[in-house]
């Protein structure tokens, strides 16, 4: 016995219908994934030319460094004659054929002479990481070109799907560098998996100094928090990028022994790659022992104040920075 024709026509139409809907629906679905697809790739935009402006100030110092450096006899003789307490040095250079006078700036409580020779170390160490800025610089403007033509393909998917979305973020992926990806990356996840895993594992990772001392890194802010109050000892360094979110870091040092200039600089890569200022050519990073780093009152996870800090400025050697990391251990 066969369906009414009303009937049939109904749930035809029904069906119709839900399949209107779901069509919708994946469009919705898809263009939402583009928008976030676009947004992920103008802040990873943002914070290129970001670093783009940065590696340029670097080479700009670099190369007034190195006209500081041209007229190092001039400098030397000018120091040599400079009064205690002079503010400036002043200094004719011929080398043009004509006079031009430059002003060199002085701090009035040290010597002239010790200023103006550590001037031309500054101007050899900035020398030697030139070659590094201009590659970090060519990189950079690479990859915004490539974020340039990836929104463009984003834009011009009339309707967007989410298989070309996808073909296109692992693009971005690939071609962009590590630091810059947020929003791009996605690692695999089994639901409930994380919660039961970081159950097992300590609060930090653990690395190796290149003079076997452990450092310990926060793996979260929570963490940082653990790591610094519950597992470090009052004489351990405590360090931190300066200025800048990241990671807590823990240079196991033993009690009453200072870190040689080494393990500093090992402890300081860490705790700069570890931040927010990864990938940068020069950090800041401060240091002082644990005893020192207090929390406050009702601060957010992470968040801490360093008494009696120093600052390194530690330049990041990729190389050696990557030798850093393939020391680390699963302690969990």
């Amino acid at each position: 016995m066969s369906s009414p024709p009303e009937k049939n026509g109904q749930e035809g139409s029904a069906h119709e219908a839900r399949a209107l809907a779901k069509v919708q629906k994946a469009l919705a679905k898809a263009q939402e994934e583009a928008a976030a697809l676009t947004s992920s790739l103008t802040r990873a935009r943002r914070r290129l030319l970001q670093r783009i402006a940065a590696v340029e100030r670097d080479l700009e110092r670099i190369e007034e460094a190195q006209a500081w450096a041209t007229r190092a006899s001039w400098l030397v003789a000018a120091a040599a004659r400079a009064p205690r307490g002079a503010r400036s040095l002043q200094v004719s250079d011929w080398s043009s054929g004509e006079e031009q006078v430059f002003s060199f700036p002085l701090e009035p409580s040290r010597p002239a002479r010790e200023q103006v020779e550590a001037a031309f170390q500054r101007a050899r160490r900035l020398r030697r990481g030139k070659p590094l800025a201009e590659e970090r610089l060519r990189a950079a403007k690479d990859a915004v070109a490539a974020v340039d033509g990836l929104v463009a393909e984003v834009a011009a998917l009339a309707p967007p799907s989410e298989e070309a979305l996808e073909e296109l973020r692992q693009r971005a992926v690939a071609a962009l560098p590590h630091d810059v990806q947020r929003g791009l990356a996605r690692p695999a996840f089994i639901p409930g998996r994380r919660k039961k895993e970081e159950g097992k594992k300590p609060p930090f990772r653990s690395f190796t100094a290149r003079s076997g001392m452990r450092i310990l890194v926060g793996r979260r802010a929570e963490l940082n928090d653990e790591l610094t109050f519950q597992v470090s000892r009052p004489h351990h360094l405590w360090l931190h990028a300066k200025d800048q979110p990241g990671a807590h870091v823990i240079a196991w040092n033993e009690k009453g022994k200072s870190l040689t200039e080494g393990e500093l600089v090992d402890a300081a890569c860490l705790a700069a790659h570890f931040s927010d200022a990864r990938g940068e050519p020069v950090v800041d990073v401060t240091y002082t022992p644990r005893r020192y780093v207090r929390k406050p009152r009702k601060a957010p996870p992470g968040l801490v104040l360093a008494d009696r800090a120093k600052v390194i400025a530690v330049r990041i050697d990729p190389a050696h920075l990557k030798t850093l990391l393939e020391t680390e251990v699963d302690e969990g």
